[in-house]
């Protein structure tokens, strides 16, 4: 299923190294992107509100990438069409649209319900090993 999306907040394009680095849930939903595995440094995306989230590794997402269309690169998404939000609304039934953001890496995704927009900002911290 093609989705349309398009870059949030961070304009600048993430190389294919990028990668999540953590996700931490208290109420308040943020979320570490490394810019490239083998660096130090890269963004937080937090979000004050959520409905749901979940995190999956790129591969079961694929059909998304290889629409043309999509808006590769770019580490934080809000989606319009297409997606999670989609899958669910046709699962369940919801008659109230869902606002969906996703955050996109060559290792792992998160897409995430909220209502509200996440805060972006720019983050160092050691890498994974």
């Amino acid at each position: 299923m093609p989705i349309k999306a398009r870059p949030f907040g961070c304009q600048e394009q993430f190389d294919w190294g990028a990668d999540i680095h953590s996700v931490s849930y208290d109420g308040r939903l943020s979320i570490r992107v490394l810019r490239n595995r083998n660096r130090d440094d890269g963004i937080e995306v937090t979000f004050s509100q959520i409905d749901g989230f979940r995190l999956l590794d790129e591969v079961p997402l694929a059909e998304y990438w290889i629409a043309e269309d999509f808006p590769s690169g770019y580490p934080v998404l809000e989606v319009f069409d297409g997606g999670w939000a989609k899958e669910e609304t046709a699962r369940l039934g919801y008659t109230e649209q869902q606002r969906e953001w996703m955050i996109v890496t060559a290792g792992a995704c998160v897409s995430v319900f909220s209502k509200h927009e996440p805060e972006i900002h720019d983050a160092v911290w050691p890498a994974k090993v």
